[in-house]
């Protein structure tokens, strides 16, 4: 009895936990190393080794995945002791850089080859995201935190490693569109992580 029992049982999480191509749903959660482009990058040169994401995804068709992402991106970057002029105010001093990035968007993929366990993919978000830019110097501290609207294209690779579990790979490029005293924020990010289909 014990013996039909397992049988079922596995042959049922075998059943539940097919390929993430198959219709369903998977959740994936990555780690971010991102690099600011643009404004961003002129303002914080140095990359983000402090970011993560989450991904939802509802198999539509075979091919076909729609879902939302949520992420959270940290640069920082310490400038050298000099004196700094920004419209009417000139300060000496040492300047500490930050600047927190939270995409919220809706998310569409494609999967190239649907059937295999290795499958390449292209996604696009559209969204919002939030930016807050901190500038500290001695005493004084300067903030700017507009919401964007914002877009995500994407290119990636999922691994099935097991039943149910996958490897991911992505390349994004987030864009948030000027807001507020803001000009355009962008940054390029490699994620890696695993997803999981439920």
């Amino acid at each position: 009895m014990k013996r039909i029992i397992a049988i079922v049982i596995f042959c049922s999480l075998v059943s539940m936990t097919s390929v993430f191509s198959q219709q369903g749903s998977h959740v994936s959660v990555q780690y971010d190393m991102s690099f600011g482009m643009g404004d961003l990058g002129d303002y914080i040169s140095n990359p983000s080794f402090r970011g993560a994401s989450f991904q939802y995804r509802y198999a539509v068709t075979d091919n076909l995945l729609i879902g939302f992402d949520a992420g959270w991106n940290v640069f920082f970057e310490k400038m050298e002791y000099d004196t700094y002029t920004s419209g009417t105010q000139t300060l000496s001093g040492v300047q500490y850089r930050y600047q927190n990035q939270v995409p919220l968007l809706a998310s569409i993929d494609y999967l190239l080859m649907s059937d295999k366990a290795l499958q390449p993919y292209i996604g696009l978000g559209i969204g919002t995201m939030y930016s807050e830019r901190n500038l500290d110097m001695g005493m004084y501290r300067w903030e700017e935190n507009p919401w964007h609207f914002a877009l995500k294209p994407e290119f990636g690779l999922m691994y099935e490693m097991s039943p149910g579990t996958a490897f991911k790979l992505g390349l994004k490029y987030y864009t948030g569109f000027k807001s507020g005293e803001l000009d355009t924020q962008g940054y390029l990010t490699i994620s890696a992580g695993f997803a999981f289909s439920f």
